[in-house]
Order: C-alpha cells, then sequence, then structure tokens
C-alpha cells in the first residue's frame, strides 16, 4: 500500500538543470531503499525576493510506502496533496452531472467563443447537448490575418479585430494562466489546453502563461475537439437579438442575417467590449447593472530596465521579469503587466481607440509594458443608475484617444517625465505599437482626479523601480477595456439571469470574471448548471 504525498521546497540554482531534483529529493527525505521511483513536478516558482540568492523552489509529488509516508507527514517534511472539490458543482463536473428535467426546445446555443463560452461548449458537448457556438468574428486564422492587416497600416474590421472573433480579446494577450482562488477546475482546464497543444509547463508553473502566438494555435486543437465531440460553430454570426417567450423566458435568437435560432437554454459569453450588444439586452429588458471598471494608461519600458530592478543582475537563464505595482493610497495599480511584450490596439468600435498589451511565447520584444489603472466606481458615472453610464465615459475617452492620436489609429503617446511636467513630448517617440506613436498630452484622456493620481503614483513607483518615472518610460492611452463596466445579474443558484429564464450569463462580459482562467471555470460552472436542469435535446 502507497500513500501520495507533495515534498515542498527544494531548491535548484539558477541555470541548473532540473535533472538534480532527484538527487534534492533524496537527499531530504532521507529513505534509502525506499526512496520513490519516479515523481511529479507540482509547482515551480522563481524565488526573487533576495537578488544575490536568486533560485528555483520546486513542490514535487511521489508515491511513498504508506509507513514512509506516515512518518513523513508527522515529521513535517512532506504533506498530503489538495484539490478535492469543495463546491457541489464542482464536483458533479468532475464526477458526473445528471441531466435536468426542462425542455430545452432545440440544442443550447453559446453565444461568443471566449474562454467562458468554449469551456462551457467543451462541458456541453462532453455531455451529449451538442451545442452551437454563435462568434460575431472570424475563426482565429482569419481573424490573425485581419489584426496582421490592420497593423500594417489597414481599415479597422468591425467584427474581426483584436476584440471580436475566435478565442475573444485573450487570444491577443498574454495569455496568462493565474487564477485566485482553489477548485480542481483549474487542473481541468490547464489539461485541456494542454491536449491541444499548450506547454506541458502550464500544469506547474507557479505564473504560467501560453503566448498570444501559441494561444492561436491552442484555439484551432481545442475547436476540432468540440466539434469531435458534437458541437458546432458559426463564425461571422452576429447575434442582433433575443427571442423571448410570453412569459420573458429566452427561446432563441435572430443572427444579422436575420436566420433565427430556437432555444430555450443560452449561454451568453459576449466579452466585456460588445457594447450594441448590451444595448440590445437592455432593450429587451434583460436585467443590467452599472460594475466599477479600470481606468488608465499603459506604460512601456525596456525589457533590460525591469531585469535590473528585479533580479538586481542579468542572467540568460532568468525570464523576463515581471512586476506588480499598487498605489493603495490612491488606488493606481498595474495590470495585464506584458514581459518582453508588445503595444496594441483593442479597437471595436470606427474612430475609438484603447491601448492594450500581449506577449508571445518566448517574451522576448525587448520591451515591457504594462496597464497603469484606477477604478471608475459608481459615484464617477451619476451615481451609476444607468447600467451603460461606464460604456458612454468609456467611448468618450476612446473617442477622444483617436482624435489625439491623430484619427488614423496612431497612439498618443508621452513620455513619463513629460507627463509629470504636463508638457507634449518633443521628437519622435518610439514603440513596440505597429501603426506609431503621435505626441500628445494624455491628460486630455483621463479624468482630472484620475490624472492627478497617476501622477503621484509614478512618483511613487519610481522609488520601487527606478528608472520606471525615467526617460525611459512611456505612456499611451487610453486603456480603458480592462473590466467590464456592466454586470448582467444572475441567481445564486442556477446561475440564471434574474430576469430571463433560460439565460446564462457568464464570463468577463458578464461581470464575473477577469482573465482566461476564471472566465473558463465560470463557464464550465454555468454549463453544468444549464446540464443540471434540462435535459439533453
Amino acid at each position: 500500500m502507497t500513500t501520495r504525498v507533495v515534498v515542498e521546497n527544494l531548491r535548484v540554482e539558477v541555470g541548473e538543470s532540473a535533472d538534480v531534483l532527484d538527487a534534492r529529493l533524496r537527499a531530504k527525505l532521507k529513505l534509502g531503499a525506499q526512496h520513490p521511483a519516479g515523481f511529479e513536478v507540482v509547482r515551480r516558482a522563481l524565488d526573487a525576493r533576495r537578488k544575490a540568492d536568486i533560485h528555483w523552489v520546486y513542490h514535487v509529488a511521489c508515491e511513498l510506502p504508506a509507513d514512509a509516508g506516515r512518518r513523513l507527514l508527522e515529521r513535517g517534511i512532506a504533506r498530503l496533496p489538495g484539490g478535492k472539490a469543495k463546491d457541489p458543482l464542482d464536483r458533479a463536473i468532475l464526477e458526473g452531472l445528471t441531466p435536468g428535467a426542462r425542455n430545452p426546445q432545440g440544442r443550447p446555443l453559446v453565444i461568443g467563443s471566449g474562454p467562458a463560452g468554449l469551456f462551457a461548449a467543451w462541458l456541453l458537448a462532453r455531455e451529449g447537448y451538442a451545442p452551437v457556438v454563435i462568434e460575431r468574428g472570424p475563426r482565429v486564422e482569419h481573424r490573425v490575418r485581419k489584426v496582421n492587416a490592420f497593423d500594417q497600416g489597414g481599415p479597422h474590421d468591425p467584427e474581426g479585430n483584436i476584440l471580436y472573433g475566435e478565442g475573444g480579446a485573450g487570444t491577443f494577450s498574454d495569455g496568462k494562466l493565474t487564477f485566485r482562488g482553489r477548485t480542481p477546475l483549474v487542473g481541468l482546464v490547464h489539461e485541456l489546453l494542454i491536449a491541444s497543444k499548450a506547454p506541458e509547463e502550464i500544469r506547474y508553473a507557479a505564473k504560467p502563461h501560453v503566448g498570444t502566438d501559441r494561444l492561436r494555435a491552442v484555439l484551432v486543437f481545442f475547436r476540432r475537439e468540440l466539434e469531435r465531440l458534437g458541437a458546432e460553430f458559426r463564425f461571422d454570426a452576429r447575434v442582433d437579438d433575443l427571442l423571448l417567450g410570453p412569459e420573458g423566458a429566452v427561446s432563441g435568437v435572430r443572427l444579422a442575417d436575420g436566420t433565427e435560432l430556437a432555444s430555450g437554454a443560452v449561454v451568453l459569453g459576449i466579452g466585456h467590449s460588445a457594447r450594441d450588444t448590451y444595448a440590445m439586452l437592455r432593450a429587451r429588458g434583460v436585467a443590467l447593472e452599472f460594475k466599477p471598471f479600470q481606468l488608465g494608461l499603459r506604460i512601456e519600458h525596456p525589457q533590460a530596465l525591469i531585469d535590473r530592478a528585479q533580479f538586481g543582475r542579468l542572467h540568460d537563464e532568468l525570464p523576463s521579469a515581471e512586476y506588480v505595482l499598487n498605489d493603495r493610497k490612491r488606488g493606481v495599480f498595474s495590470f495585464c503587466m506584458c514581459p518582453g511584450g508588445t503595444l496594441m490596439a483593442s479597437v471595436s468600435e470606427a474612430e475609438h481607440l484603447c491601448s492594450n498589451g500581449m506577449s508571445r511565447r518566448k517574451r522576448d520584444s525587448g520591451l515591457a509594458n504594462s496597464g497603469l489603472v484606477f477604478t471608475v466606481g459608481p459615484e464617477d458615472v451619476g451615481g451609476g443608475r444607468d447600467p451603460l453610464a461606464g460604456i458612454a465615459l468609456q467611448r468618450r475617452l476612446e473617442a477622444a484617444a483617436f482624435r489625439l492620436g491623430g484619427g488614423d489609429y496612431r497612439l498618443p503617446g508621452q513620455r513619463v517625465q513629460d507627463f509629470l511636467r504636463g508638457k507634449v513630448s518633443q521628437g519622435e517617440l518610439t514603440s513596440t505599437y505597429p501603426r506609431g506613436l503621435t505626441p500628445a498630452d494624455l491628460h486630455d484622456v483621463l479624468p482630472a482626479d484620475g490624472a492627478r493620481s497617476m501622477r503621484e503614483s509614478l512618483r511613487l513607483f519610481e522609488r520601487k523601480i527606478p528608472g520606471y518615472g525615467g526617460p525611459d518610460g512611456l505612456l499611451v492611452g487610453v486603456e480603458a477595456r480592462g473590466s467590464s463596466p456592466v454586470r448582467i445579474p444572475r441567481a445564486l443558484e442556477g446561475r440564471e439571469s434574474t430576469s430571463t429564464p433560460g439565460l446564462y450569463p457568464v464570463g468577463e462580459g458578464a461581470g464575473f470574471a477577469g482573465g482566461i482562467m476564471s472566465a473558463a471555470v465560470d463557464g464550465m460552472r454555468s454549463a453544468a448548471a444549464l446540464v443540471q436542469a434540462f435535459a439533453r435535446p
């Protein structure tokens, strides 16, 4: 009889092969002939707290004879693995779902193919519900071509861009897979991604990321797996109307070409930028609420500046350094930091402009960027009585950014030092943004209070990372799409819209997630609730 245990804090030097782990494990366990025949890495993290002693820390799991495992547990050398599902819905997803009795009146519809929609569709397909995934934008292969054409100076495509298309906004991101909280569903998402050609190290990396280039390939493999399970995809198919029955329950959708699809079970994973869809939902009486959201600028530095600040010394074996900054007094913090990344424009509407960032798998651009944002609350938009007030503010500031950039999708930019002095930068501004920058005063794309807080926070961040506010720092903006300004309220039990039976709001666009992993988990949970409510079609 054996016991599976986890042994933590095995040290591996930077530049040292992970092959030394067995020797480190042997030295720590001191089990002699009872030493495990093998082990599995369950976590790897870089310990850079002391710049003179940067090293990797590994946690490994192994099978031991029961008596040896018991002794190690008693001595505190090992612990039992965690990961059991505490939430009943999570347990049901892992152990088996029981279909409900309601008639779905057709195949379930999944609106949106971002992480929430895709993983909801996967679970529905696994359970035999044969969902139809409806995506307003193109499949990822076509979408990449459209984005590349825009980056090279081509026109903005309102349906195939950084925000719309297969994979959602996360397709053009750093591909971070971080998750706050504990649930074994995270491991399930990782395994599904790995089966679709994501890097295997996402299983154990403390800060896993895939990279925008690798994500694009993963999406193709994942789509094929969903189709194998019975899902159907309809791309370039915008939902223009929600069809409702006589008692207000959802009965289907109408597409932009007039096609109607009947269903009494609809997963709504529209993302946080489908502003026209929010307006349609409001017109149809679907309950919406204002949600506090983030607003600010994006900052870019040489990656070497960040590496020196975080590591103290440069080493070929060290990854591109990340950072997290937070000025709690003023409410300004870093967001979506992209080591070795590039700047991009998150544009869904003509003559509007919003900054963002992404990284490739290798994070090797030589420049680091991050959002610097503050939270817009109801007090900033007339008390938040209008659920779409945040969208109105976003639009106003994005239109101002478009004008400041010159009206041709160049981003307005400003050196940090000039922003602090309140003057427009002189000379050419160079960055990773492919369409170029126009010198401008970025105070014009921020609320006055937010701009004041940003100035003070930048001075604080300079003390934390020397050079952060120096001549190599560059700001662009406006950064307005970091989170949803709208929440679509849903029932705690059953997860349906509080106003519209049969409608399941999920992910970032519903205000219940913030990133790839949380959206994927949210989508699976709501799909499981749908299964428990409805019979198979």
